[in-house]
């Protein structure tokens, strides 16, 4: 009976640190252009790198010029094997600052929301990177656990309770 206890308490253990895991929000990893970065020559394509698969459906970025004007936008490269790299064409023509402004959700379905500029023969500042934080559910607290494994790790807290029980009665 011990060892039904045992293997119950290894399970709930694995399902916690399993939802720690998957709970994870996609962070900004690299991009090209760098933020920050004054180009002597405009790039072609933006391309953002980040730590894990994104949803296709809910992620993507437009580029801007300092005026506003959309010089570009990008969506998940379905092409890449850990579908974790957004992609898109630009048609830079000025000189000037240019903000990339995206939005992302993991698979876990939480979005994150970031910015960052790049200059091509920029003469002004070029803004520091924002964003990058998970939405605004995430921030006022909300749990990043999933329900269906909270509700497995009482059941099975239950059942290994019960377990102990039942073999201290008899």
């Amino acid at each position: 009976m011990f060892r039904i206890v045992r293997a119950s308490g290894a399970a709930a253990i694995l399902l916690v640190v399993s939802a720690s895991a998957a709970a994870a929000h996609a962070e900004l990893v690299s991009s090209s252009p760098p933020a920050g970065a004054n180009l002597l020559v405009p790039p072609d394509e933006v391309l953002i790198t980040f730590d894990d698969e994104l949803d296709p459906d809910a992620s993507s970025f437009v580029v801007t010029d300092s005026h506003g004007a959309e010089v570009g936008s990008g969506e998940v490269d379905l092409t890449v094997a850990d579908r974790n790299v957004l992609r898109g064409a630009v048609t830079i023509t000025d000189p000037g600052v240019y903000t990339v402004t995206y939005t992302v959700a993991g698979l876990d379905g939480h979005e994150v929301e970031g910015t960052f500029s790049f200059g091509v023969l920029a003469t002004g500042e070029i803004p520091a990177p924002t964003g990058g934080e998970p939405d605004a559910a995430m921030s006022r607290g909300g749990s990043s656990v999933p329900w269906p494994t909270i509700i497995g790790v009482a059941l099975l807290g239950l059942a290994t309770v019960l377990a102990a029980r039942s073999a201290t009665l008899r």
